[in-house]
């Protein structure tokens, strides 16, 4: 049952971040019950923020927003920052309450790269040292029973500061997830009863005024497309030097392979400069389009909250009729069996009455004739 005089902003927000391939959309499913598209192999499914239906853990109204992976198959990690931006900057604006931020990580996964270094790095930045207490990084995606191998990679997830070593020692919390509702909720309740946070990109963008490009996670990812700029310079060059060599040698089907990749780093070269420039362009039309998702999402969740109140209204005044009809048969059955046994304690002291009067009698009339 739903405490209280719910609204969308008293109920407890969990965003969840990770990888695509991490579960994200299947943790989001199997809490709420709900049965968003799940991507099946590395391309993703969630291409935007999105919400599910609300539920509850404890009594307590809870929604889930899946965040697509920094590493989506079809959005920049430009597009996905001004995305969670544009939710969190709302949802701050708004009042509404972050309980908690996941980080979901495939525990079966056998190296994290360099992409993923810099996307754990973003997420942390993104939450700030005082939202790492509403954090939990969730290992996914278990063998059953675990293996001695992902037992050890959990043990150097959260001991090395290079992967969760530091935000754990800095408050964040770590869970094991099975893939179950109540796993799940158990996840959740590690993070209900503290008090809800305010990630550091949401102050940084409301209070103190910041560009996106210049927030934390902003300049985490700056770094981040500047690096894969630099690198890619390399490559071209290097590309072109072999390219030279294949045509002082006449190596015809060198060259064209040389040039195919060129014509391809050319293209991821200026995909990262627009993403450098979309940084900077902000997050302004993603808010705008959020405060209009959020209306119309509380909107449909209040007629919704309505309507599961009233069912649940109406099934309690069910239970409560059935258990008045129950302990009205039971009483009616309890007087019955006293009204039953009264007549035979009566029947029976009428038969003892008898017999001893009878035995009186005979008593009596045998005085007479002695």
């Amino acid at each position: 049952m739903i405490e209280g005089n719910s609204s969308l902003r008293d109920t407890a927000i969990i965003v969840l971040f990770g990888p695509t391939g991490s579960g994200k959309t299947t943790f989001a499913n199997v809490a709420s019950g709900d049965s968003m598209r799940v991507g099946r192999g590395l391309k993703s499914c969630t291409q935007q923020v999105e919400p599910t239906t609300m539920f509850t853990v404890d009594g307590k109204p809870v929604v889930v927003i899946d965040c697509p992976g920094f590493d989506d198959t079809y959005l920049s990690e430009t597009e996905i920052l001004k995305s969670v931006a544009g939710f969190l900057t709302v949802a701050y604006s708004q009042n509404f309450k972050i309980a908690g931020l996941l980080y979901l990580h495939k525990i079966t996964d056998t190296r994290v790269g360099g992409s993923s270094l810099r996307h754990m790095n973003m997420f942390k930045e993104l939450c700030g040292t005082d939202s790492l207490k509403n954090v939990v990084y969730v290992m996914n995606m278990w063998s059953d029973p675990p293996t001695e191998d992902e037992v050890l990679r959990e043990e150097e997830l959260r001991y090395s500061d290079e992967f969760f070593g530091m935000p754990l020692a800095e408050g964040a919390q770590m869970a094991r997830h099975d893939n179950t509702q109540e796993s799940a909720h158990n996840i959740i309740r590690k993070l209900l009863p503290r008090s809800p946070t305010v990630p550091k990109i949401s102050r940084q963008l409301v209070d103190e005024g910041l560009q996106l490009e210049k927030t934390s996670a902003g300049i985490a990812l700056g770094h981040g497309l500047e690096d894969e700029i630099r690198k890619l310079n390399d490559e071209i060059i290097r590309l072109r030097e072999d390219h030279a060599q294949a045509t002082r040698e006449n190596n015809e089907r060198f060259k064209k392979t040389l040039e195919a990749q060129e014509r391809r780093a050319q293209e991821k070269h200026q995909r990262l400069e627009q993403d450098i420039e979309s940084l900077k362009q902000g997050h302004k039309r993603d808010e705008a389009a959020w405060e209009q998702h959020l209306s119309e999402y509380t909107a449909a969740m209040s007629t919704s909250m309505s309507k599961t109140m009233a069912d649940m209204l109406e099934r309690l005044d069910s239970k409560h009729e059935e258990r008045v009809d129950s302990l009205l048969r039971k009483h009616e059955q309890e007087l019955e069996g006293a009204r039953r046994a009264e007549e035979a304690r009566t029947e029976l002291l009428k038969q003892a009455y008898d017999e001893a009067l009878a035995e009186a009698r005979e008593s009596r009339s045998k005085c007479i004739i002695a």
